[in-house]
């Protein structure tokens, strides 16, 4: 009996590892097809990664972002929107989705996603507060452009708190040993999960 329940377990093992791993290789694909600028592409793997495994927080925003990249500014937010009642994703789809409001000349959509966005990344909130306090108060340019523009800046902001951390990496992993390099400054790296 307790040769047959080692089957047993060993199967379902099995066929749990190949479900994830073929998730995960969506997934990758993706991501791969996301990073070479293949937005149409990528749209759909993270629609068909969402369809699979809901759960997948990361594929919806990065569903969105995608959308927005091809200036498909609607259809963006239509993907974000649901993403901002969940803790874990609502930082990021709240960004984008205001993001692609702001692209599409939308301030009240923008206003609806950047109202209950925040963030615990200081640099990132030292970016965006004052472009929040602008669109709160109808001074904030609207546009493709613009809304290229304070990406940009977000995720310049992005960057220049993952060199932070880095340094401060640095300083406690002396004493471990383990270092890493910051001496290599990190590009900045859009503003995802």
């Amino acid at each position: 009996m307790s040769g047959l329940r080692r089957v047993f377990v060993v199967a379902v093992l099995a066929v749990a590892a190949g479900i994830m791993s073929g998730c995960s290789g969506a997934s990758m694909r993706a991501s791969s097809l996301l990073e070479q600028g293949r937005y149409a592409e990528a749209a759909t793997a993270y629609a068909q990664v969402s369809a699979e495994n809901p759960s997948d927080w990361r594929a919806g925003v990065r569903h969105g972002y995608a959308l927005y990249r091809l200036g498909d500014y609607t259809a963006a937010r239509a993907v974000l929107a649901p993403l901002m009642d969940d803790w874990r994703p609502a930082e990021y789809a709240r960004f984008w989705s205001g993001i692609a409001a702001i692209a599409a000349r939308d301030g009240d959509a923008a206003r609806a996603a950047w109202g209950g966005w925040s963030t615990d990344r200081l640099e990132v909130l030292r970016a965006v507060r004052p472009r929040v306090a602008l669109l709160r108060s109808d001074e904030l340019a609207l546009g493709p452009q613009a809304a290229d523009m304070y990406a940009r800046e977000a995720a310049q902001a992005n960057a220049l708190e993952e060199m932070k951390r880095s340094r401060d990496m640095f300083r406690r992993g002396m004493d471990k040993g383990d270092v890493p390099d910051p001496a290599q400054p990190p590009s900045p790296v859009e503003y995802l999960p």
